[in-house]
């Protein structure tokens, strides 16, 4: 199931680069071919995609990640932009790890994975400023607390 939601996805984040503009092409890990690792050599930018399995990466994804060492050996990815996205099956499912991942994958790869101030998501502001609002009022209980003890 999961691995149907990846795929879904991933259209979605090439029909996105289409509409900007780019040229795209799908590349599934577990069939990479030697034309396809030249595609991924000259491409302007890579996202990497995996469904999140028991809070990680697929296996088939780290299987690729480790064949990319050859591509770290020649510095080959050195500057080229790189995202990432994944999917589980719930709403948190440890998704975290697997971006994770992904962002070392790339740093290790010498990649560029910064987006700027306008990339963060509206949903992802409003959860900020709640865990603001619940530290200060959590923060303040504690605090009233001690001074109510003294």
């Amino acid at each position: 199931m999961q691995a149907r939601h990846t795929v879904v996805l991933a259209e979605a984040v090439r029909a996105g680069a289409v509409d900007a503009g780019a040229e795209v092409h799908l590349i599934k890990v577990d069939e990479i071919t030697e034309d396809q690792w030249a595609l991924l050599d000259g491409s302007d930018a890579i996202v990497f995609g995996s469904p999140t399995y028991m809070g990680t990466a697929s296996g088939a994804f780290h299987a690729f990640a480790e064949a990319t060492s050859a591509r770290w050996a020649t510095q080959a990815w050195k500057d080229k932009p790189a995202a990432g996205f994944t999917n589980s099956g719930s709403k948190s499912g440890d998704k975290l790890h697997t971006l994770q991942f992904f962002q070392i994958l790339a740093a290790q790869l010498g990649m560029h994975v910064d987006e700027g101030a306008e990339a963060v998501h509206k949903a992802d502001a409003a959860t900020a400023e709640h865990l603001g609002r619940r530290v200060a009022e959590t923060a303040r209980v504690f605090l009233a607390g001690r001074a109510q003890a003294a």
